[in-house]
């Protein structure tokens, strides 16, 4: 199992402009973003409902049995929340400062030596890359600032592979969409790849995300675990299998840690 738990390895309403909503078809090759194209960041894109196979026969035991699941139709970020959007929320006084200190499961003094100052929080120059070191209930409490919430792990599988994780890396985009895996050791600007189906941005690789679901195995799903399911890799896995779309990681909500983020969905009107 793959994972993020350590290293390689009262709410006010929303006070930001409406976000501008991306239409993306699945298929798409839009060209990865530059410094002359209008930035990503805050917009979302409607991911129509659909019903697909989720789960992976070939993936690991808490990727089976795979089954069909049937999605309404909702909205997602194109990119993760970056510094620069939760020191928004921050200033509102709709979230606590994201902290620069990890924590994780066995954490020690010399890990935080050594992970402190990865975090992003406290460094301008970072302010499109993805907030890290934020644990889930900072995550949940932006998006419900933003008037989002954290996706569900369903919801965040379907988008990121329009209902087909074995094709959705193959082709043009595949190296870039795991390009983060290959800039050891840190974080990168949001949405420097190539979008996914529905035009979403770091699906894989840069930082593990939240979701809002228990980590249940898949013929269980009513089970009581505490712990929060987690997806898409991140920039401190050096094997380019665990950064697969169909992979899923336990993680403790109190965990903040340098390759785990998150996005927000909506349910669409």
């Amino acid at each position: 199992m793959s994972g993020c738990a350590g290293p390689p390895a009262a709410l006010k309403p929303p006070a930001v402009a409406p976000e501008t909503s991306a239409r993306a078809s699945p298929g798409s090759t839009a060209a990865a973003v530059t410094t002359q194209e209008p930035s990503p960041i805050g917009k979302v894109a409607r991911v129509p409902e659909g019903t697909y196979r989720m789960g992976s026969e070939a993936g690991e035991s808490d990727e089976r049995p795979v089954h069909d699941v049937r999605i309404p139709a909702f909205e997602m970020d194109l990119t993760e929340v970056s510094v620069g959007q939760y020191a928004q929320c921050v200033r509102a006084g709709g979230c606590v400062p994201a902290p620069t200190v990890v924590q994780f499961p066995g954490v020690t003094d010399a890990d935080r030596q050594l992970f402190d100052p990865q975090c992003n929080d406290d460094r301008p120059e970072y302010k499109e890359h993805p907030e890290n070191c934020v644990d889930w209930s900072m995550a949940d409490a932006y998006c419900r600032w933003a008037g989002k919430r954290l996706p569900t792990e369903e919801e965040w599988e379907y988008a990121a592979c329009g209902g087909d994780c074995g094709k959705a890396l193959e082709g043009q985009g595949a190296a870039a969409a795991i390009l983060t895996r290959e800039r050891w050791p840190f974080t990168t600007q949001v949405a420097i790849g190539w979008p996914g189906p529905f035009g979403i941005y770091d699906m894989a690789g840069n930082v593990w995300e939240w979701t809002a679901s228990p980590y249940c195995p898949y013929d269980h799903l009513a089970c009581r675990d505490s712990r929060r399911v987690v997806r898409g890799g991140s920039w401190s896995m050096v094997d380019a299998l665990s950064v697969r779309l169909t992979d899923r990681s336990p993680t403790d909500p109190a965990t903040r840690n340098t390759n785990l983020g998150f996005r927000c969905a909506r349910s669409s009107p």
